[in-house]
């Protein structure tokens, strides 16, 4: 129910804000449990071999060393894969990277723990590891599974062999992009302790409770009733804490059900760099046939992503880069082909925009690429093609509203004066721009639809104060503050009367993860039903009080009205009227993705329930002598459906877009034979406030019928059109196209030599 005053819309200061920054926020590091346990995980420093034996016999002489576990200590099934079941939870025959864990070392402390780990010697007789995509594919023997394929997704729809041979233009090129580490501020850290009931009580820096849940009771051979998982605030996640806490934390859990006292894990940096997923490395190779006007008529898409040594994520990243592979252009002829390779590298799993700005950067160059062919402006290309109300994306999914793309489009190019574009006066520097136009499937898609479901749980207090329970979880991203602000304006109350409370499996129904940037559309529908139910029982307790009619009832800002005779009472009167009446004070939401048409076999039909929309152009400068490129300004506009709290999109869109940044320019991801060397900050250069440039985000509302007040999702969409953009403009501004990334001066200096 509306109130006079909207929550909604309005930006509003982040309830998490004050302990954030005063330091009262107690993260997990900050965290203590009496007579607690300290582990660190014993991992392979081989990429690939037989795991022959583990001495433990130095470690077991100092006097700190309390216990070691490893395989056959597991009382369940050893297994830990979260889409295929190709991941144990210990390794016990194979080891597959460097960091796959063989055991869990636990001792009286942090440090202790960490120094006994590199006391284990673990005895492999190694095999001819595989490292590039190119090497697993074409494999004979050897394979790191069954096979070397973990995943394979496809979009045929059309005739494309008609359709090339009526295009005017048939363009060819490659691309890469590479892996990138997710290095959020808090490592991956839990601790684990025994309950009462026998049970076993988990609380994490995680994305994901209910994965955590269903991780400890297969290999633990516990039942769900009986284990709890709860999230710690969270310092940072973008993926990374979707599946390694899985691991992470059911370790802890086995150890402090076979010692009978709490375990506390927490990565060091170096660990969590070498252990943890990173974002897939994709290789793409485009055919697009086109008319001599620019008109998109075929397209042959192959991308193939390199999945590390275990699936984890690579299955959904597979399918969302194959329904989003041509990006949100019109185009009735495609073929597009997406597989992933194992490799003895870290795995490679869920990371903000989930195989999407991969994708994106294929295409999106692609179509620059298409654009100089023709001798177009690569605005207009876009223009002719883009998708609008009443077409249809590449899988066939017939779009009737809320399809902001075209809008977008034009905002940025306006607000960026691409027109009237400024080169640089200096003759040392060139001036370039570049555009990049996406889209991106909202919530978990077709493929994961028997799972897209959301709960709530709204409880009054007597006082009229009101908490809030949700399925999802705060990672950074303001969620805490919008569940305050959706839930305040769906009751008609004030944003001071909610709670949000900590995330935990008992609270609320599983809920599945907090990813594909599900939370405000997933919960806010799930509040509303909520809201509906409670606002029921609201109301028939206030016509009792105030003896009128049901639909004489109205709540507004914390006030309660007979609108017959203008009575009113306050909200805390009339909830504790509920109290001493012996009424329901809580209630359960829930809200779940309609229903899809789709052809899973073909990949055609309706992908995702709704789409979220974006484009950024970007304008850099680039230094003839040392090849530097600095980003002078991104102008971001976003399609959101509506906008819940303006502040924390436009925050959103600011750190996404300095993330891909850094993926574009600066983190240069390096390994050797499967070790990694870029482990810190050092020698993983994360942008900085000077490497990012000004940021101009633009909201357009275009409202999803589907959302809660219109709202569609913003925190993957944030980074997706971010790095083509900007080898976009490097190479307006260098003449030459760039075909992967990071750009480095060094590779900035080839092009302009060239």
């Amino acid at each position: 129910m509306s109130s006079s005053f909207s929550n909604i819309g309005t930006s509003t200061k982040r309830v998490d804000a004050r302990g954030k920054t005063t330091g009262e926020t107690r993260f997990l590091t900050d965290l203590q449990v009496d007579n607690m346990l300290h582990a660190a995980p014993v991992y392979s420093k081989v990429p690939y071999g037989h795991l022959l034996g583990i001495d433990i016999s130095k470690a077991e002489k100092d006097p700190q060393f309390v216990g070691f576990f490893s395989a056959v200590d597991i009382p369940g099934e050893n297994q830990v894969g979260v889409i295929l079941e190709d991941q144990p939870l210990l390794a016990n025959d194979i080891v597959r990277f460097v960091g796959d864990s063989v055991g869990i070392m636990v001792a009286q402390s942090d440090e202790a723990a960490q120094r006994l780990a590199e006391l284990v010697e673990v005895n492999i007789e190694p095999f001819k590891p595989v490292f590039t995509i190119d090497a697993s594919r074409d494999a004979t023997e050897n394979f790191i599974h069954d096979s070397n394929l973990a995943c394979k997704h496809q979009v045929n729809r059309g005739d494309i062999e008609t359709a090339f041979l009526s295009a005017d233009h048939i363009i060819e090129a490659r691309f890469e992009t590479p892996f990138q580490e997710h290095y959020y501020l808090e490592p991956q850290g839990c601790i684990a302790r025994t309950t009462s009931e026998g049970g076993i009580y988990v609380i994490g820096s995680i994305q994901c409770p209910f994965y955590v849940q269903k991780a400890i009771s297969k290999a633990l051979d516990i039942p769900f009733s009986k284990i709890k998982v709860e999230q710690a605030p969270t310092g940072g996640a973008f993926g990374g804490k979707e599946d390694i806490p899985s691991e992470v934390c059911t370790r802890a859990a086995l150890a402090t059900l076979l010692l009978k006292q709490p375990v506390k894990m927490v990565y060091n940096r170096m660990v969590d760099v070498q252990l943890t997923s990173k974002r897939h490395p994709f290789q793409m190779h485009y055919k697009v046939g086109v008319s001599k006007a620019g008109k998109l008529l075929a397209a042959e898409v192959q991308l193939e992503e390199n999945a590390g040594a275990y699936a984890t994520l690579s299955s959904v990243v597979s399918y969302r880069s194959a329904m989003q592979a041509m990006g949100p252009y019109v185009i009735d002829n495609i073929a597009v082909e997406s597989h992933s390779y194992y490799t003895n590298s870290p795995p490679t799993g869920a990371f903000r925009g989930f195989g999407s700005p991969q994708a994106a950067f294929g295409h999106e160059r692609m179509m620059d690429v298409i654009a100089a062919e023709l001798k177009m402006n690569p605005v207009e290309l876009r223009f002719k093609n883009v998708v609008k109300v009443d077409t249809k994306t590449l899988t066939g999914h017939h779009l009737t509203s809320s399809v902001g793309a075209e809008e977008t489009l034009r905002t940025a190019a306006e607000a960026s004066g691409w027109q009237n574009q400024t080169p640089s006066n200096d003759p040392r520097w060139k001036t370039g721009y570049g555009v990049s136009l996406i889209h991106y499937g909202n919530c978990l898609g077709a493929a994961g639809w028997f799972m897209d479901g959301s709960g709530v749980k709204i409880k009054l207090h007597r006082d009229g104060s009101i908490s809030v329970a949700f399925g999802l979880v705060e990672m950074g991203q303001g969620a805490l503050t919008v569940v305050a602000q959706m839930t305040a304006e769906a009751l008609g109350v004030e944003p001071s009367r909610i709670t949000v409370l900590p995330t935990d499996t008992e609270q609320v129904p599983d809920s599945g993860p907090a990813v594909a940037s599900r939370n405000v559309v997933m919960t806010g529908n799930a509040i509303r039903d909520a809201a509906n139910k409670m606002l029921r029982i609201l109301k028939e307790a206030a016509a009792e009080l105030m003896q009128c009619d049901l639909n004489e009832i109205k709540l507004e800002n914390g006030t309660v009205t007979n609108i017959r005779n203008s009575e009113t009472l306050t909200f805390s009167d009339l909830t504790n009227y509920l109290y001493l009446s012996n009424r329901p004070m809580d209630v359960l939401g829930w809200w779940h993705v309609p229903e899809l048409e789709y052809d899973a076999e073909n990949g055609v039909g309706e992908a995702y329930f709704t789409y979220s929309y974006a484009t950024h152009v970007a304008k850099v400068s680039i230094d003839n002598l040392t090849g530097q490129v600095k980003v002078d300004k991104i102008w971001a506009s976003h399609d959101i459906g509506k906008a819940i709290n303006p502040a924390g999109l436009e925050a959103q869109i600011e750190g996404g877009t300095a993330q891909g940044i850094g993926w574009a320019l600066t983190e240069n991801f390096k390994m050797n034979a499967g070790m990694v060397l870029s482990d810190n900050l050092t020698t993983y250069l994360l942008p900085t406030a000077m490497d990012v440039g000004e940021i101009e985000s633009i909201l357009v509302e275009d409202p999803e019928p589907e959302g809660p007040w219109g709202a569609k999702g913003i925190g993957e969409p944030a980074i997706i059109p971010t790095a083509a953009a900007i080898a976009n403009a490097i190479s307006h501004a260098v003449g030459k196209s760039v075909d992967h990334i990071p750009v480095t001066p060094e590779e900035v200096l080839e092009l302009l030599d060239e």
